[in-house]
């Protein structure tokens, strides 16, 4: 049979993902899932939700979302007073799936919660909190989803990155929705871009493109269409 020319993109999500109270920046109707959805869309991929439990079919490609905190047992701590939205369920099956991508070499977009979760999977650890969150987390972008297009803060990028090669530049402005990061990374990874706080806001991993970034490229695409490369690239190697 031939293969269709659609790869497809797996995207894994709580159950009741639609249905949660907004959290973490998915104020009022708005879902940073949808706008995934659409990203692979436009870059010709063929997007498709899973859920814990599912059975698990051949895939093209994984992008790892933005959501709630990973449960700190998974890499070792105990939770401190800040951790919250744990999903054990969801984390052992998306930790699951990246591990699958990364030891297959298959192609792998984690954004946000998802880079967070690429790391555990790799074997690395998080910062549980942020002091510095407002500068990557400001309150008006949690509350208002027109402003989560809108960089707030810029981001240093490894000259030899994918990602610069991607952006066109080793600087860039971003929109870092989030009050965890990866703190030890795995020798596996490359640290490939900074904040200027020196959060890590990039990872790269030992397949052809499997990368983790700590902004949305779904939102900043809009701002931005450099962003796009993100799904387009991931899409190109998931048909390779």
């Amino acid at each position: 049979m031939k293969k269709s020319s659609k790869p497809t993109i797996i995207i894994p999500i709580p159950r009741d993902y639609f249905e949660r109270e907004p959290l973490w920046g998915n104020a009022g109707g708005y879902r940073s899932v949808n706008e995934i959805v659409a990203a692979v869309e436009e870059a010709g991929g063929r997007p498709q939700l899973l859920f814990p439990g599912d059975e698990v079919a051949d895939f093209d490609g994984l992008i790892l979302p933005g959501g709630g905190d990973v449960d700190p047992s998974f890499y070792g701590q105990q939770a401190k007073e800040h951790v919250v939205d744990t999903d054990r369920a969801l984390d052992s099956f998306q930790i699951g799936l990246a591990r699958k991508a990364l030891e297959s070499g298959k192609p792998l977009l984690g954004i946000c919660r998802g880079m967070q979760v690429m790391n555990v999977a790799a074997g690395g650890s998080l910062v549980q909190h942020l002091d510095s969150h407002a500068q990557h987390f400001p309150e008006n972008a949690r509350n208002n989803p027109d402003l989560r297009s809108i960089p707030v803060h810029r981001i240093s990028l490894s000259k030899d990155s994918n990602l610069a090669k991607l952006l066109h530049q080793d600087t860039i402005a971003v929109n870092s929705l989030h009050h965890q990061a990866a703190d030890r990374v795995p020798e596996s990874f490359k640290v490939t871009a900074r904040s200027e706080d020196g959060v890590v806001e990039a990872i790269e991993g030992p397949g052809a493109f499997q990368m983790g970034v700590q902004f949305h490229p779904e939102d900043l695409r809009h701002h931005d269409s450099r962003f796009k490369a993100l799904f387009t690239h991931l899409v190109e190697h998931a048909v390779a």
